[in-house]
């Protein structure tokens, strides 16, 4: 008994850290220290003695989580993307005259998507323009009520100010969104951009990082996916014959 008294207070000490690691943020160790747990004497010792793997390519993240099986994970940036059709497709693309200068590089990089890499024919892109981002969802709901339109690709870019404002447009608008492809059915697209700063916008908006080529991407993808899964085949009409009836 007196044997069993003495190693309970190590064993609860182990149970209590083991579940301490398992499920509290210190599971995020800082890149070049380990923490090991010894038992010494009767006690837990902490020691950070035990260097991790160093991740050359991920310099700019000074923690990194700790898996299963010791590896260390990191963000990748871009997506890939299966050959896609969307010839015979129609694309709704809405966009705001709110920081329109960036919009307009992040329309322009999703009408690179749809046309140069997905073969939408430039006459079955529908474009609307709003005032805001606020606006955007119910200009999106109009559209994709019609059921004349394969996907809608909606475009605006909200900067964090002084006030709360930008939190109040920004999560009730990706919310309703989303809201919008679940009742519709139609996929959406989300091309809302919400950066602290009009320099982060930039830099999501130029060159090989422009957000809105995947943007064309995903419609054309997601529209095809809908289609399959609605025994429609390629695809669901001809561009020309829901120009008889929209637009």
């Amino acid at each position: 008994l007196n044997e069993m008294l003495s190693s309970a207070p190590v064993f609860i000490a182990l149970t209590l850290a083991g579940t301490a690691m398992a499920f509290s943020p210190a599971a995020y160790f800082p890149m070049n220290q380990g923490i090991a747990l010894t038992k010494q004497s009767s006690s837990l010792i902490a020691s950070r003695s035990l260097p991790l793997r160093k991740e050359s390519s991920i310099s700019h993240q000074s923690f990194l989580p700790i898996t299963k099986y010791g590896t260390s994970l990191s963000a990748t940036t871009g997506i890939e993307f299966p050959a896609l059709n969307g010839t015979a497709m129609r694309i709704g693309v809405i966009t705001t005259r709110w920081n329109k200068d960036t919009v307009q590089k992040l329309k322009e990089g999703t009408l690179r998507g749809l046309v140069d890499l997905c073969n939408v024919k430039k006459e079955n892109i529908v474009e609307y323009e709003v005032p805001g981002s606020w606006e955007l969802p119910v200009a999106a709901r109009y559209m994709m009520l019609t059921q004349k339109v394969d996907a809608v690709v909606v475009i605006g870019v909200l900067i964090k100010g002084e006030t709360d404002h930008y939190d109040m447009i920004k999560d009730a608008v990706t919310s309703a969104i989303m809201q919008l492809g679940l009742e519709t059915g139609i996929p959406v697209c989300c091309g809302v951009l919400g950066c602290h700063t009009l320099e982060q916008a930039e830099s999501r908006a130029t060159g090989t990082n422009n957000h809105g080529v995947w943007w064309g991407q995903t419609a054309v993808e997601m529209a095809t996916l809908r289609q399959i899964s609605m025994g429609k085949g390629d695809v669901a009409a001809s561009g020309a014959q829901k120009k008889k009836v929209l637009f």
